[in-house]
């Protein structure tokens, strides 16, 4: 499987786009935020890929970071729901809107997705609603990543705290990741964690 193309964009056209990369001009349907994501023709391009096969077809498909293809895979897993009706949810919404239909069980957004019905919908929720994890699809920025790695202990320390109160490590874990700012102790990402928790 092809896991990203790196080279130089050559056209954009609506919903598709090539990357000329080694001398080969690859064609990949790529979602819109991936398109509205996209450099200036001529000039240098990382699109994350999922190559679809069949007897009859090979397809390439773009993605703008690895979060949203991971949304990909997950939609495509569906039972009913291909390569082209996954990117069409993922072109008609957000990621987190999709996200959050989905772990609030949700059949609104999706259904309201052009050629997706209330019935795909419901498939799509009940099969994806115990597997998606909303922090695997936050795409880390530098300030996040940066207060991760100053902050390890105090998180460790805050996860601790969470857990005693009835949260799963799991939840506790995502919910002090989330909260978490350079220099936080422990008091104070609970803290955060807690009122985050209030206003949900």
């Amino acid at each position: 499987m092809l896991g990203f193309i790196k080279g130089i964009l050559r056209d954009k056209d609506y919903d598709n786009i090539t990357v000329e990369c080694g001398g080969v001009g690859f064609v990949i349907s790529v979602t819109n935020s991936c398109m509205a994501n996209l450099p200036q023709v001529d000039e240098e391009v990382k699109i994350y890929t999922y190559l679809h096969v069949r007897e009859d077809e090979m397809s390439l498909y773009g993605f703008v970071s690895p979060e949203e293809k991971r949304l990909f895979l997950q939609l495509i897993s569906v039972s009913g729901v291909g390569s082209k009706t996954a990117i069409q949810i993922l072109s008609a919404e957000r990621m987190s809107a999709i996200i959050n239909s989905i772990i609030n069980e949700d059949t609104s957004v999706i259904a309201n997705c052009k050629g997706i019905g209330k019935k795909t919908a419901e498939r799509i929720i009940v099969e994806l609603k115990d597997k998606i994890k909303p922090f695997d699809y936050i795409i880390p920025n530098d300030n996040l990543m940066n207060a991760m790695q100053e902050n390890s202990q105090a998180i460790e320390d805050a996860v601790i705290v969470l857990t005693s109160l009835g949260l799963s490590k799991t939840k506790a874990t995502e919910l002090a990741k989330q909260c978490a700012e350079k220099h936080d102790t422990a008091e104070q990402i609970v803290a955060k964690a807690l009122q985050y928790m209030g206003d949900k």
